[in-house]
Formats: C-alpha cells, structure tokens, sequence
C-alpha cells in the first residue's frame, strides 16, 4: 500500500507542477480479459485518467471491477512512466483495496519499445504480496495494428508469460476496432483449461 500512496502523490506532483494534458478513457465489455486470463464471469466497467506533461512524465489512475469467486469486487492500477523517444519506462501498481482473504496485490517495471508498426514489451515483476522475487515472472509481449478501412483497424497481440516457478504461457488474439468506439476480439492461451475468448467492447476517451 506504501508504493501505491507513493504513485498516487507522484501522479498530483507531476499534475500541480507542469504544464499538463489530461486525457480520460472508460469502456463497458462482455469479459475482463488479462494477459489471456479472464477476471471475472460477466460484464465489466472501468474508467481511467492519465496526466502527461511536456518532460515525457505520465501517470495515470484505472479501475474495474473484477470477480475472482472471493470477496474481492475491483481493481484500482496506479501508474508512472517516462517517454524518451520511442522508448517508455515505468511502473505499475496492480492493487484489490477490498481483498481480506488472498495476496493479490503487486507491482511491475514496464519497458517498451515503438518500433514501426510494433510495439515490443516486457513487465517485470517487481514484488508482490505472495512470495516472489524480482523477476520471478516477465510477461513479453509484441502488439500491432493498422487501418483496414478508414473506419476500421486490425490489431494483433501476442504475449508470452515467462514464469521461474512453472511452466510458461502464451496467450494471443485479434481484434477488429471501429472507430465509434466498439471492438470485437478473440483471445486464447496456452493454458490447459483455456477456451477462446470472444470479447465485445465499448469505449469512449476524451
């Protein structure tokens, strides 16, 4: 919890003391799918802010809820990052404020790289609330999308999990994205009890 007071004063820090863009995003969808695992059986809403300013600082505030079959009813992620060229640097907070019985919270360090049409990533585990070290879990990933049509983009993601401790998983999928805002994708892993996801989404950003 003191790394996710800490982002969140960094994120006013940088908000109060520079010249800075704000831009927000919210979005409904039949499933809440990460990394190839869905969080929870049924529809999902979340909504999120991000401040950047002109140094290449960014933060950013995101929630929804989730359903892991416990207690637990949302996810809040507090986020920084720095922009040099086309290369990004940051670190997340993934946090379950109303969790009483699992140790679900963690944090990870984020590297990218915006090459072409690709965008290439590895998020590192940093620590979390289970026994874990630094590193234990890197998460690689490579997405692209492009214009089909001028209403209409292709994006395609694939994913791989890197775990010490057992066996590594990969996850991948498409989606079709219209710009009104709706987008139709399918996603499915490596995982022995995984069946494709087909997954419908709305979303608006200002």
């Amino acid at each position: 919890m003191k790394k996710f007071i800490f982002a969140l004063l960094l994120s006013l820090f940088i908000f109060e003391n520079s010249s800075a863009d704000i831009e927000w995003n919210a979005a409904i969808t039949n499933e809440y799918i990460w990394r190839g695992m869905s969080q929870g059986d049924g529809v999902a809403v979340s909504g999120g802010i991000d401040v950047y300013n002109d140094t290449g600082l960014s933060a950013g505030i995101w929630v929804s809820n989730v359903d892991f079959g416990d207690d637990t009813t949302y996810e809040l992620d507090v986020y920084v990052g720095y922009n040099i060229g086309f290369l990004n640097i940051g670190y997340i907070y993934y946090a379950f404020p109303d969790n009483t019985g699992e140790d679900y919270n963690s944090g990870e360090v984020n590297l990218s790289a915006d090459i072409g049409v690709f965008t290439i990533a590895a998020n590192i585990l940093a620590h979390a609330d289970w026994e874990m070290d630094f590193g234990d879990e890197i998460y690689y990933s490579i997405d692209t999308a492009f214009g089909v049509t001028d209403n209409i983009d292709l994006s395609l993601h694939l994913g791989l999990y890197d775990y010490d401790l057992d066996d590594d998983e990969t996850d991948y999928g498409m989606s079709i994205d219209f710009h009104s805002g709706f987008s139709l994708g399918i996603i499915d892993s490596t995982r022995d009890d995984s069946d494709p996801f087909l997954v419908i989404t709305y979303s608006l950003n200002g």
